[in-house]
């Protein structure tokens, strides 16, 4: 008799841990069923947000192009209707250079922007003049700078080469300098610093306008992002520059950080390190620009 209990004992035991066993398998198999609705519901989350950015920049940048374009050609007709107007050619002439200028640089940061999201954006290293780099820049914003009378007090180590991507570092320092033109005041002032450090190059460009809060700068990076409100709400842009400022400097393994506070304007620091190649396989002169020479009205 105790042989039979101890016997149904066992079953019963078998019994329960089987049951047990089954019941830990089907918590686990709620949990981990309920942890991949979490990721679903969070991804569906950043799919809708992301949607919606691009809807957003879209229609954004529908008018940062048909705003120029309009202006170009209201211009261009008044040039045509009046051709022997020497005043009136001199004073439209700069304009329509501005217009087309602006309209140009917003394509290259859509182009530029289209390519990093591909993945075909990739370096051409060569030995670069970065003083050169930083000289042209500043001359194709000429015409910007004294429109809003913005003073630029650079220090540029010359000579200063670094093996390099010239035209990836001709357009982060065009949208940092962009940046900083928009939102200086008239009659600010923005700071440009070159130089070598740590063996690679440090670029910090600052100005004395209106800044971010810190509660924003974390979204000041990412891509299709424009701050609608507070600091920068009234201001043009697309919500691709500094964006794309990262993504180069990343790409050619730097970093960029940005320092800011409201009212206290901002500081956006760029370091590039030297890339290990043989200079002699390259072009020996690599600063072709993306944009054209400016021209003297």
């Amino acid at each position: 008799m105790s042989k039979e209990l101890t016997a149904h004992e066992l079953m019963d035991q078998e019994l329960v841990d089987t049951i047990r066993e089954r019941l830990d398998s089907n918590r686990k198999a709620l949990h981990d069923l309920r942890e991949v609705t979490r990721q679903l519901e969070m991804m569906n989350r950043k799919l809708q947000e992301s949607e919606a950015l691009k809807s957003h920049f879209l229609s954004n940048i529908r008018n940062e192009i048909n705003n120029p374009l309009t202006s170009i050609m209201g211009l261009s007709r008044q040039l045509i209707t009046k051709p022997d107007a020497v005043e009136n050619t001199a004073l439209v002439g700069p304009m329509i250079y501005m217009e087309a200028f602006n309209l140009d640089f917003q394509l290259q940061n859509i182009f530029i922007a289209a390519e990093l999201e591909a993945g075909e954006a990739l370096p051409a290293y060569a030995k670069v003049d970065v003083a050169g780099v930083v000289e042209t820049v500043l001359d194709l914003q000429v015409h910007q700078l004294s429109r809003k009378n913005v003073a630029v007090n650079k220090t540029i180590a010359k000579p200063l080469f670094l093996v390099s991507d010239a035209h990836k570092l001709q357009i982060i320092i065009m949208n940092l300098l962009s940046n900083a033109l928009e939102f200086s005041p008239d009659g600010g002032e923005i700071e440009i610093l070159v130089k070598s450090r740590d063996g690679g190059l440090y670029l910090m460009v600052r100005d004395n306008g209106i800044g971010i809060a810190p509660a924003d700068q974390g979204q000041v990076f990412d891509r299709f992002k424009q701050l609608e409100s507070g600091t920068t709400k009234g201001h043009p842009g697309h919500g691709l520059g500094l964006s794309v400022c990262k993504s180069l400097a990343e790409l050619m393994e730097g970093s960029i950080t940005l320092t800011s506070a409201p009212g206290e304007g901002c500081r956006v620091e760029v370091f590039l390190p030297e890339v290990s190649i043989d200079v002699n396989m390259t072009a020996q002169d690599s600063n072709v620009f993306l944009f054209d020479e400016p021209e003297e009205f």
